[in-house]
C-alpha cells in the first residue's frame, strides 16, 4: 500500500476529478498535490464526458449525484465506449448504500471511496490504481 510519504513520481498521469460541489474539488485536488499527477476537473457529467474523450484521464474520481448527467451514466457510457473502456474510475461519494457501492461496481468502477474522504484511503486508492496501468 502506498503511503502520503511515498516518492513514486506520478506526474506523468492525469486524474480527472468530477463534482459539482467546488469545495469538493477543492479538497480532492489538495488531498492529490503529494502524487504530482496532472489534474482536470469537471462539474458535470456531460463535462466530465467531453474531457475524457479529448484529454484521456488515466483515472477519474466520479461522484454520483450531478447535474446533467449523473455519476452512473457517466461511468456507464465510458465503459461501453471502445476507446475509453479502459479508463479507471474510482466513485466518491456520499451516497454510501450497499446497493449504491454494488451499483457502481457493477456498471465498472474500480473502487469506492465513501465521503466524507479520508486522505490516506484517496491516495492508496489513487496510487493503486496509477501502478496498475
Amino acid at each position: 500500500m502506498q503511503t502520503t510519504e511515498n516518492k513514486k513520481d506520478y506526474s506523468k498521469y492525469t486524474v480527472l476529478i468530477v463534482d459539482d460541489i467546488p469545495v469538493n474539488i477543492i479538497l480532492l485536488k489538495t488531498m492529490l498535490t503529494r502524487t504530482n499527477v496532472r489534474i482536470l476537473t469537471a462539474t458535470n457529467g456531460q463535462e466530465a464526458l467531453d474531457i475524457v474523450r479529448s484529454s484521456k484521464p488515466e483515472l477519474i474520481l466520479l461522484d454520483i449525484q450531478m447535474p446533467v448527467m449523473n455519476g452512473w451514466e457517466v461511468l456507464q457510457t465510458i465503459k461501453n465506449d471502445p476507446e475509453l473502456k479502459d479508463t479507471a474510475i474510482i466513485v466518491v461519494s456520499a451516497y454510501t448504500s450497499p446497493e449504491d457501492i454494488e451499483q457502481s461496481i457493477k456498471l465498472g468502477a474500480a473502487g469506492f471511496i465513501k465521503k466524507p474522504i479520508i486522505m490516506d484511503l484517496l491516495l492508496s486508492s489513487v496510487t493503486s490504481q496509477l501502478d496498475n496501468i
